[in-house]
């Protein structure tokens, strides 16, 4: 065997395992998928399993290009081109700052991207051009498998955010006014005092720990996409208005979402709509209702008469 027969013969051995590498990490990410989807996993865990299959569908895609690349450098430099266009449309969506463009694209991008590569798969898959080259139809299947991790794995990382995290904040802070209405019954119709209301609310066992933790600050955390920086995991998340009582008007705010902390009192000053993708914040007004709050409408929130109610 002729020295240039024997190269040949070793790109081959070494192309193809690089497509069975491909098709396995595909695998492993599929596998991760189904069992987070089948079974109930603490947060980290779930947090470790989500970028392991970034991390998997990554590596098979990118060991799934060379493949083809050393096969047909015009069909890897076509399949780049139908995997890159969806990611590439939808980052130019958040750039115009166009949520409904954004959302439009978004999923007709990743509609278009499975349907292409799998229809690409299946007539490559049927072609005769199969037969010239072992890992061919391996690199194939490996950049489906991957694609489709990848694509899974940056819509949980990037993808659109549903308002239910703001419905489940709503009703953390309406839990926290029932309590602090029961304290007022309790306590001759006055709120608790604004430098311990959580540790008051806390003491009267009315709430938990977990209704002063805003459901969107955790999913944050759980989005995100590297373990470090730590992100800050701070007690509480709302404030109180402390010029707030009961007998004043019904549309008077009472609790408001903040940044991190404990015991947080004050005014429009230190209320944040960064809590939330949708940059809105939950209010609760002194008769108990809640209301998911845009941008726009936060100068016309009513606070009631100032007192010294500065708490940094």
């Amino acid at each position: 065997m002729s020295e240039t027969e024997n190269n040949a013969q070793h790109q081959k051995q070494k192309t193809s395992k690089l497509a069975i590498a491909s098709v396995l990490l595909g695998i492993l990410g599929i596998f991760i998928l189904v069992s987070r989807a089948m079974f109930y996993l603490p947060w980290w865990n779930d947090f470790v399993g989500r970028n392991v299959i970034g991390l998997s569908g990554t590596i098979g895609l990118i060991l799934g290009m060379v493949v083809l690349a050393r096969i047909s450098r015009r069909m890897a430099a076509m399949i780049s081109l139908v995997v890159l266009c969806p990611f590439l449309l939808v980052s130019f969506s958040i750039l115009m700052g166009s949520r409904l463009l954004f959302g439009y694209i978004f999923f007709a991008s990743l509609a278009c991207l499975v349907g292409l590569l799998i229809g690409g798969a299946v007539i490559h898959w049927m072609s005769r051009s199969i037969g010239k080259f072992g890992g061919n139809g391996f690199a194939i299947l490996g950049i489906v498998l991957t694609t489709f991790l990848c694509g899974f794995w940056w819509v949980e990382t990037c993808g659109p955010v549903s308002t239910a995290l703001g419905m489940a904040c709503s009703n953390n802070l309406s839990r926290l006014g029932k309590a602090m209405l029961i304290y007022s019954n309790d306590n001759q119709g006055r709120y608790p005092e604004s430098d311990q209301w959580c540790d008051l609310l806390l003491e009267y066992n009315q709430v938990e720990l977990k209704h002063f933790l805003c459901p969107g600050i955790t999913f944050r955390w759980r989005r995100q996409v590297l373990p470090w920086p730590v992100p800050r995991n701070e007690r509480c998340y709302y404030a109180m208005n402390p010029n707030c009582e009961p007998d004043l008007p019904a549309d008077t705010v009472l609790l408001f979402e903040t940044k991190g902390g404990w015991n947080r009192f004050g005014g429009p000053e230190i209320l944040t709509t960064e809590n939330h993708v949708v940059r809105r914040c939950n209010v609760m007004f002194n008769d108990g209702r809640v209301e998911f709050v845009e941008t726009e409408r936060i100068v016309e929130l009513k606070w009631g008469v100032r007192k010294n109610n500065s708490n940094e």
